[in-house]
């Protein structure tokens, strides 16, 4: 590294006092001489400190070691800070609390009623289409779904590929229970949908667009059924 040369050294040394000149302009000090600033700096951040400490005083805080150096010379400060909780970290642990308490009550159900065999099918942000009743249908993308190949047994397979619907139970977030049918549909994208009695699920759940819903799958000797949670 290039040795300062004294103009250089002298250069730094002014464009310090200006920063510094311009922060005490800041707290109303006008003082472009050294010393007498940086005894001005510390008294003012020795008030400042005090005033903080006193007004958290029954905050959990916690205390961060900050050191000035000025002129050769140091102060130091013991800042104690305001614990802030990360509101995106706080909201996610609570989402996954509320989440495995959910999957804890559904398996709990699942059980209840003699079902086997459950599986998790899709998470759905419903969409307008889905709680529109002229529509009367839940979409399901195949593409979209966690366990498309064991979903169906190959008896079911066979009525769909031959455009049969398949009867389903479907249990609501309040576990009522409710026939509907089941279709595969090819659109611009393939999708399972649950239709028939699906605008009677929408209507007694008050679904609307833009909430969230998970779907798992099970079996009650052998007959294929599915519940419902509210997720948002």
């Amino acid at each position: 590294m290039a040795k300062l040369t004294e103009t250089d050294q002298y250069l730094k040394q002014q464009k310090g006092r200006l920063h510094i000149a311009n922060f005490l302009a800041a707290m109303n000090y006008h003082d472009d001489d050294l010393q007498t600033t940086i005894k001005t700096m510390r008294k003012r951040l020795l008030e400042i400190q005090q005033r903080e400490s006193s007004a958290v005083i029954n905050k959990p805080q916690t205390v961060r070691k900050i050191v000035f150096k000025f002129g050769g010379s140091k102060t130091v400060l013991h800042k104690r800070d305001d614990i802030q909780k990360d509101s995106r970290s706080e909201t996610l642990m609570c989402k996954r609390q509320k989440t495995k308490k959910s999957e804890e009550g559904v398996m709990d159900f699942i059980k209840s009623v003699g079902g086997s065999e459950a599986e998790f099918v899709i998470e759905k942000r419903l969409t307008v289409s889905d709680v529109t009743p002229n529509q009367g249908r839940l979409l399901m993308p195949v593409l979209q779904l966690k366990n498309n190949k064991g979903l169906l047994t190959a008896d079911e397979e066979t009525m769909m590929g031959n455009k049969e619907d398949v009867s389903v139970w479907v249990f609501d977030p309040e576990r009522r229970k409710s026939m509907l049918n089941m279709a595969k549909w090819r659109m611009s994208k393939e999708c399972y949908v649950l239709k028939t009695n699906w605008n009677h699920v929408v209507k007694t759940n008050g679904f609307k667009e833009e909430m969230v819903i998970r779907v798992l799958s099970f079996r009650v000797d052998q007959q294929l059924c599915f519940v419902l949670d509210r997720v948002a």
